[in-house]
């Protein structure tokens, strides 16, 4: 039987030692042999502690000390056995120093605070670092030993008791009452922001913990690689290059396949339990987001986005000013344009590799399947969707987009322009003669033959702009 934990567990004077769960598991304990004889070294070694180097202490305590040593020795088993002994009764024990730690933390409670400030330093300095170091080397040394011939012994130790309680719970029950807990954990919030709210102070300092927090995981993170920055590059790559070595290949891709076959099964699945032409994923979807759009208030919504965007852009000018006051990082990042994107190129190059590498066959079938795949009836909707919006704002407002453009050339510095382009264009003459020689004449060829006449219904226009052509070409004067 567990001992108990609530406030029976100290017992009240005059009662009797069987009253006590607490005290009876402790009796039992003392009357073991291996704990007589635990405390036959303990209590004595505790005794000469106490008395350090004062001469009346140790007068005083060597002979108790003899005396409980004889008292608690137990002849008869030898030491192995008494090991054994005393290996059977580990949960016996483990139980009993657990229960006197409730006992002693339920003591503890009642002394003042600076009582408390002792214990507690008491407690830390009684606490041996090597001690519980040693106890988990053995520990892990006993089970790396254990797992050489019964890799999965803690999983058979475990495993019953894990049966056990996956029987004996009726997951049914829990499944309603995590159904019915959405009022309860509303009314637990609502209550503790209730109260918290009554002490605007308390909400204000527990809320300031959080930068604290976060402070204290940068001070931690910071120290640590501060470390990792004083050891040498090939200490630090070998680290983590090890970590990433460290990492099951076979068994992540094992993981990636099933994750797939999960994504894909759900996929058909939806389509199979939903209707013809309506995967049922798709409609769940749209009814979460019809429910969600019902309580929205759009004005909201949108007057959020909209600070999101100015906080957005406040900070992007934060940042510009600071890098303004700070011409050499500013310089940094022009310095290392180059670098940071070739290797985005180089991937993308290392890829038409790879597809330009496959054989003729491979890639005709997997061009063929994955074009004739295109929905271009979908892309076609998007032009004819633009189109149509477009015709419509310049039926609606058709002075709105010449403002718009006049606006843009407004701000435009044409002469800055012009200089530009000519400077480019002096500038490319001789290198780009050759692209332009090779572009030009089927870009020319294809504009010939989309003016050539044709009777359709865009010919009048056509006509029109063959003859300003021929104007601009020929010349107003020798235009017949």
């Amino acid at each position: 039987m567990k001992p108990s934990t609530g406030p029976s567990a100290t017992p009240h004077h005059g009662a009797s030692a069987s009253s006590s769960p607490l005290l009876s598991a402790l009796q039992a304990c003392m009357r073991t042999p291996e704990v007589r004889e635990a405390l036959g070294l303990l209590i004595p070694e505790a005794l000469h502690l106490w008395a350090g180097d004062s001469a009346l202490k140790q007068k005083v305590t060597r002979p108790v000390a003899r005396h409980i040593e004889s008292g608690f020795r137990q002849p008869g088993p030898e030491e192995d056995e008494r090991q054994a002994g005393l290996i059977d009764r580990i949960p016996e024990l483990v139980d009993g120093v657990l229960a006197s730690l409730v006992t002693a933390t339920q003591a503890l409670e009642t002394l003042g605070p600076e009582e408390k400030r002792k214990a507690l330093e008491a407690l830390v300095a009684s606490w041996d670092p090597a001690r519980s170091g040693l106890l988990l080397t053995r520990l892990a040394r006993a089970l790396n030993e254990v797992h050489a011939t019964h890799p999965t012994a803690l999983t058979a130790a475990i495993a019953p008791a894990v049966r056990a309680w996956v029987a004996s719970t009726d997951f049914g029950v829990l499944r309603e009452a995590a159904d019915t807990m959405g009022p309860e954990v509303q009314a637990l919030a609502e209550d503790i922001n209730a109260t918290l709210w009554q002490y605007p102070a308390k909400l204000v300092l527990s809320l300031s913990f959080l930068p604290d927090l976060v402070n204290l995981a940068a001070i931690c993170l910071n120290a640590t690689l501060r470390r990792f920055n004083q050891a040498s590059p090939d200490l630090v790559a070998d680290i983590a290059l090890s970590l990433v070595r460290s990492i099951d290949g076979a068994m992540l891709g094992t993981v990636l396949n099933e994750l797939g076959e999960v994504i894909r099964k759900v996929h058909t699945g939806s389509a199979l339990i939903g209707e013809p032409g309506r995967p049922r994923f798709s409609e769940d979807m749209r009814q979460l987001a019809g429910a969600a759009a019902a309580r929205l208030d759009a004005e909201t919504y949108w007057q959020a986005r909209v600070a999101l965007a100015e906080d957005k852009a406040t900070l992007a000018e934060s940042l510009h000013d600071a890098l303004a006051d700070n011409p050499a990082f500013a310089a940094g990042g022009l310095k290392t344009y180059a670098a940071r994107r070739n290797p985005g190129r180089r991937v993308t190059r290392q890829g038409l590799e790879a597809m330009d590498d496959l054989p003729d066959d491979t890639l005709g079938d997997a061009l063929d399947t994955g074009l004739s795949d295109l929905d271009l009836q979908e892309l076609g909707d998007i032009a004819n969707l633009v189109t149509a919006l477009v015709n419509r704002v310049l039926d609606l407002k058709p002075e709105l987009v010449p403002s718009l453009v006049q606006q843009l050339a407004d701000t435009l510095d044409v002469d800055a322009l012009a200089t530009s382009a000519e400077g480019l264009a002096g500038a490319s003459a001789t290198t780009l003669r050759p692209v332009l020689r090779a572009l030009l004449p089927d870009l020319l060829t294809l504009l010939c033959d989309a003016l050539a006449p044709e009777d359709d219904p865009f010919e009048d226009k056509m006509a029109a702009a063959r003859q300003r052509l021929r104007a601009l070409l020929v010349g107003p004067e020798d235009t017949p």
